[in-house]
């Protein structure tokens, strides 16, 4: 109650990437206007103020327009359409200071003080402007007003949630194909606004997470895309609605990054006022630097929390108590990614300069120096380039066609059109070197020293570190070929025997002894032959279990069982057969296509989501449809159909897809009364691989 009352229009949207109250401005000035005055006729207010930042030149001058304009009609002034009620709006413009979004600093600058908060209560409807009931909104919600007036509450509560109503506007932004301002029901799944209305992450690109509310705000990681969006569900994940900014993130993002841009910013918009903020801020944001270098100790991440919740308890203002939100969220759903700073030295997404020299050298799981090589190979010098690789992989052909190049996700260049194809350069180094045998350094002549289980790729790996240290060794191989499932799990179309048995012999030629056909059970026994350490590298070789009714029939066997014995000379007999494959992989992939090239008359891959969720390589795909194989998608299987105790088919059933698991694709639903059948000879798994059990002790 009072005698003179204010109310105050809050247009100071300081948050990076948001600009929702600037296009409504700009835009649609009247409706603004329009709720104003339906607000200070309620209210029975005399005087309104829109306080808006000055970096916003066209939305004042479009505001002002439309004020003199309404004058001019009698829709302000002192006897408004012949009501007798007085109303006028004055436009004040801020200085661009974040803390001024906050109510009772904005009063404080509106009042020709420096803009700072102050104790709550009173609250501004008490004591606001000149110490006279106030009440403030923003912009979006009295450009509301007019629209429910006219249409009425009713029609308004059909829009969005029970709890609630309505619509929000997003400021669209970051690692997403269309920004822009969306306007969506309340409800709306992240998942909607981002891949169908934002039009996905450029490039392919995986979704990793959203910061929502801004700086104040919280990220939002990929198992909840498919979350609806209101503000319950958003302050339960972590983040606040806020003014409504919405920057996409994808897997190129390092969290702790967006951690410290953030506090980086708020620290700077601190008023000063309080110590929690000023200080505590400050605290938090050189811990984050510290992490961001790899300086800091794996203790530093409670005491980081321990200080953002109590910057969030015992700050004086919304801006502070909100504040430690990003920090908060991104250690809640990201807290892997801050150890990995600490323990590791490692910035995954390659973007923190003090853990990283080149991102597609820091992507490189061997950490091969990617510039250095490429530019040798740009000058001819092939053999030099070639070297710079070995020195930290031995496997040049063999990267060069079968490695997934998480280098080319993390190029630079594909910030301005396309990756380098570093594998097929890669590939091309090893193809035309003309010094491809001279080991890298002299043949080791001492007696063996560590025993390697398994010809792998990691024991083959451990054997030739250990040489280029003048360590010798011997590997053990159970297999009668050495290079485990490079060898036995890769079929030649993809990686040539030749061309793998040429790396292999290259890697023994330092030095190194290999015993084929020798299992070794017991790793007790090779220390008592005198050896002074063993390294076991035995691989994933077994098939993951699918448990489903016929899995025991004659008929039905692995993937990885179906390319050991082709590569060993084998062969299943699939002449003239009918052909389902179980999986998406590339191991799923592969086996299709071998039984392709072992007769098989008709062969079919069946998925359980959709193609662009399969996680085989892309090229292998679409040579697998050019080869005449069947990609069946969205379909389970249930069981395996049986004749004289034979496959004679697989029952599966379809599928739709639900919400987002925890790495953001979304889950399989069977469809109820969907069941259909595929008439098959043959059935094979590829669901996954496992380590065996057996261990060598």
């Amino acid at each position: 109650e009072g005698e003179e009352k204010y109310l105050i229009c809050n247009a100071d949207e300081g948050d990076p990437g948001a600009f929702m109250d600037r296009a409504l401005l700009e835009g649609d000035p009247h409706r603004v206007i329009e709720g104003m005055i339906v607000a200070a006729f309620s209210i029975g207010a005399s005087q309104g103020f829109i306080y808006v930042r000055a970096e916003y030149p066209i939305a004042v001058e479009h505001i002002n327009i439309a004020l003199e304009q309404a004058r001019s009609l009698g829709l302000l002034g002192d006897d408004i359409a012949g009501s007798g009620f007085g109303f006028d709006i004055e436009v004040r413009m801020g200085a661009g200071a974040f803390v001024c979004g906050e109510e009772t600093a904005l009063i404080a600058s509106l009042e020709g003080k420096r803009g700072m908060p102050n104790p709550r209560p009173p609250f501004p409807a008490q004591k606001g402007y000149m110490g006279k009931p106030t009440t403030i909104n923003n912009v979006e919600t009295l450009a509301n007003v007019p629209l429910i007036i006219k249409n009425g509450a009713q029609w308004y509560n059909k829009i969005g949630t029970e709890k609630s109503s309505g619509t929000k506007i997003f400021a669209l932004a970051g690692r997403v194909n269309n920004t822009g301002l969306v306007e969506v029901p309340m409800g709306t799944t992240l998942r909607k606004i981002i891949f169908e209305i934002g039009g996905g992450i450029p490039k392919g690109r995986k979704f990793k997470a959203a910061q929502m509310g801004g700086p104040s705000g919280g990220c939002i990681p990929a198992k909840y895309l498919d979350t609806e969006i209101d503000y319950d569900s958003v302050q339960q994940l972590g983040a606040i609605m806020g003014s409504g900014g919405l920057i996409v993130m994808d897997e190129n993002t390092c969290m702790v990054d967006i951690a410290r841009y953030f506090l980086e910013f708020v620290q700077a918009e601190s008023c000063g006022k309080c110590t929690p903020c000023r200080v505590g801020t400050k605290k938090m944001l050189e811990i984050l630097q510290a992490i961001s270098r790899g300086e800091a100790k794996i203790e530093d991440l409670d005491y980081l929390q321990h200080l953002a919740e109590h910057i969030k308890k015992a700050s004086l203002c919304g801006l502070g108590q909100t504040a430690p939100n990003p920090v908060l969220s991104t250690l809640r759903h990201f807290r892997d990614e801050y150890e990995e700073h600490i323990v590791l030295k490692t910035c995954r997404a390659a973007v923190c300069e003090g853990l990283v020299r080149a991102s597609c050298q820091h992507a490189c799981p061997a950490g091969v120096n990617v510039p250095e090589y490429l530019a040798l190979a740009a000058e001819g010098k092939l053999n030099e380039a070639a070297n710079i690789i070995r020195r930290r992989n031995p496997f040049i052909s063999v990267c060069g066609r079968v490695c997934d190049h998480p280098c080319e996700q993390r190029c630079r260049r594909s910030e301005i059109d396309h990756p380098l194809a570093i594998r097929a350069l890669k590939r091309y180094i090893a193809d035309n070197m003309d010094d491809y045998a001279t080991p890298m350094a002299r043949r080791v002549e001492k007696s063996p020293e560590v025993a390697i289980v398994g010809s792998g790729p990691a024991g083959l790996s451990c054997g030739y570190f250990l040489a280029l240290m003048q360590r010798s060794s011997v590997i053990f191989e159970a297999q009668p070929i050495p290079g485990g499932m490079l060898a036995l799990g890769i079929p030649e179309f993809r990686l040539p025997k030749e061309t793998l048995q040429k790396e292999i012999d290259f890697i023994l030629s330092h030095g190194i002894e290999l015993r084929t056909n020798s299992r070794i059970r017991n790793a007790k026994e090779l220390i008592d032959k005198g050896f002074k350490a063993v390294f076991v590298g035995t691989g994933a070789q077994l098939g993951k279990a699918i448990n489903i009714e016929g899995i025991e029939l004659d008929g039905v066997f692995d993937a990885l069982e179906l390319l050991r014995e082709r590569a060993l000379g084998k062969g299943r007999d699939c002449e003239g057969k009918a052909v389902v494959v179980l999986g998406g992989g590339n191991v799923a992939v592969d086996a299709a296509r071998s039984v392709v090239r072992l007769g098989a008359a008709k062969v079919t891959i069946l998925y359980r989501r959709t193609r662009e969720e399969m996680p085989a390589y892309e090229e292998e795909i679409e040579e697998a449809i050019q080869e005449g194989i069947e990609i069946m998608t969205l379909g389970i299987p249930k069981r395996i159909l049986s004749k004289n105790g034979a496959v004679n088919g697989i029952e599966f059933i379809r599928a739709d897809l639900g919400k987002a698991e925890a790495d953001g694709r979304r889950r399989p639903i069977p469809v109820e009364g969907s069941e259909s059948v595929i008439e098959c000879d043959m059935v094979i798994p590829a669901i996954g691989q496992v380590a065996s059990t057996e261990a060598v002790r």
